[in-house]
């Protein structure tokens, strides 16, 4: 290869390794981002429930009424809005793969998930773009708590979970499940002994809406588990390709040091051939 073109590739290699340095970066940060949000969200979620069980102590009629909701069940995955995240859409979508039933309705976050699980021949009922960043985190959550509801309206699903990939420093990412519905309530939420709360609405709708805003805290502390575990998938996916590239630029620099080096041993061989073609004429 000559000098010309060694140079012309490694300026390519180093400006990629710029753009690979730039999304790391990028990556890192969303994952602190997240990662300090969690504790809020953990916190909410865990007062929510507490309210739950305390206002369960107004509710006078403890049977289970009859209901005619169709025991189907909605699975939804969170996976990735973007690509270079390595297997962590892969690995999501094969532990849903055996826990999907045929009557079961599916739930999509995240475009480059839903592009996969098409290839794969599964037909999803909704999708949506997944966050990207943690601001767009309760939007992205609003439009999965919608359809939710509208399929509960429509009498399509009795119970709902959520699955997405939780990644803890140190530990390898793993794919948990969440119940959202049915409620189930953490035993701590109810574990000590309190009297009835002091309340202004009526006890059917102070569960309601406490129970809806459950169900939105755990679909959000889930969305922002897949965002911290995407963006760590990124991250490492990024260091790899950032490793291999330095070695491809110390392989190239030699190259180009070698080419150089003929170069002038080229140039050195013309001019004392041209020496020696000029004392001869003489």
């Amino acid at each position: 290869m000559r000098l010309a073109d060694i140079e012309t590739r490694l300026g390519s290699l180093e400006e990629l390794e710029r753009i690979i340095g730039a999304m790391r970066s990028l990556a890192s940060m969303r994952v602190l981002e997240a990662e300090r949000a969690l504790g809020g969200v953990r916190a909410y979620a865990a007062t929510l429930a507490t309210a739950i069980a305390d206002a369960l102590l107004l509710w006078s009629d403890r049977s289970t009424p009859a209901t005619s909701i169709q025991p189907h069940r909605a699975l939804v995955l969170c996976t990735s809005e973007h690509g270079f995240v390595g297997g962590f859409n892969e690995r999501l979508l094969e532990a849903a793969r055996s826990m999907l039933a045929p009557e079961d309705r599916l739930l999509i976050l995240g475009t480059r998930g839903s592009m996969l699980a098409e290839g794969r021949g599964w037909r999803s009922l909704a999708s949506f773009a997944a966050p990207t960043r943690l601001a767009s985190v309760p939007e992205a959550v609003r439009g999965i708590v919608t359809a939710l509801y509208r399929l509960i309206a429509r009498g399509e699903i009795g119970r709902a979970e959520v699955v997405f990939v939780r990644t803890e420093r140190g530990t390898t990412p793993r794919v948990e499940t969440r119940a959202l519905f049915p409620l189930s309530l953490p035993h701590s939420a109810g574990a000590a002994a309190r009297l009835p709360p002091l309340h202004h609405l009526p006890p059917a709708i102070l569960l309601e809406k406490l129970a809806a805003e459950y169900v939105f805290a755990l679909l959000t502390e889930a969305a922002t588990e897949s965002l911290a575990s995407e963006n760590a998938a990124r991250f490492n996916a990024m260091e790899a390709a950032e490793d291999h590239l330095s070695h491809k630029l110390e392989e190239l620099g030699r190259e180009a040091r070698q080419a150089r080096q003929e170069e002038v041993t080229t140039e050195l061989l013309d001019l004392v051939a041209g020496s020696e073609a000029a004392s001869t004429t003489e």
